[in-house]
């Protein structure tokens, strides 16, 4: 049960509005995304009850792509159950510098995360199915220029091609899409942040993804090598991710006593 925020909705919907000329802005072939974007519905809600023991910042329903991609979807974010500030329990891993800064800066560059996520981190993309002669689009990787093809078969979904990572996968891209658009002029400066904040928006962004992987272990089982939580387990591979292959020193490990506790450097 919950009452729309209009006020705090205009900005999502502005963020709507302009989906049109931010998706073709991602760093990937256009014929990775569908020929229409389905714009959905992006409201701000008040929660008065969540009958659940945890409430999540921010929903996108539903969350299976062969849905999304025909009929469209909706996206709603919950204000009230962010934190209205960054207490200092949860900063563990970071030094007293960084800890003031994320006191600070959190929520507002959540915000930013959470919108970007929601609407166009799993708004994006399609499924590109094999065609009626056998054939698979061919796309170029990104990051190398390599050229692949691939696609899905008849009958397959994102979800039955993945599995039990299936979910984990979407959050993280979704993810890493809203690190990617919340540093696009078009996007920030609809949340009220300037171009000289768009660096320390960033860090927070990523430094908080850092620190949400590991502070999350808990929801991983040992015994059956199972994550209970998606969104964590997407956290976490992104920052073992980063961790491992970084090819300068711009995140740091310090490990502090006799491994008693360890923080993190992010270079800004």
């Amino acid at each position: 049960m919950a009452i729309v925020n209009r006020e705090q909705s205009k900005k999502f919907s502005a963020l709507v509005q302009s989906s049109k000329e931010i998706i073709p802005l991602l760093p990937w072939d256009k014929d990775m995304e569908k020929e229409n974007f389905l714009a959905p519905d992006f409201t701000m809600l008040e929660v008065i009850c969540f009958a659940s023991k945890s409430c999540p910042v921010g929903i996108n329903i539903p969350n299976y792509d062969d849905i999304r991609e025909d009929e469209g979807f909706k996206n709603v974010m919950l204000g009230n159950s962010m934190p209205s500030t960054a207490t200092s329990q949860t900063v563990q891993f970071a030094t007293e510098e960084q800890s003031a800064i994320l006191r600070a800066e959190t929520v507002r560059s959540y915000e930013v995360d959470v919108a970007c996520h929601e609407l166009l981190g799993h708004g994006v993309g399609r499924l590109h199915y094999r065609d009626e002669n056998g054939g698979c689009r061919t796309y170029t990787d990104p990051l190398t220029k390599e050229q692949y093809q691939s696609c899905y078969e008849k009958g397959e979904t994102w979800n039955s091609k993945f599995g039990s990572i299936s979910a984990s996968y979407e959050e993280c891209r979704a993810d890493t899409c809203a690190y990617f658009l919340c540093t696009l002029p078009q996007v920030y400066s609809l949340f009220g942040f300037k171009d000289d904040e768009v660096d320390r928006l960033l860090w927070v962004s990523i430094m908080t993804q850092l620190r949400k992987g590991i502070v999350g272990l808990p929801l991983y089982n040992p015994q059956s090598k199972r994550w209970g939580q998606a969104h964590t387990q997407g956290a976490y591979v992104l920052s073992m991710w980063l961790y491992r292959n970084q090819k300068t020193d711009i995140i740091k490990i310090e490990i502090l006593g006799d491994n008693e506790d360890f923080r993190i450097h992010l270079n800004e």
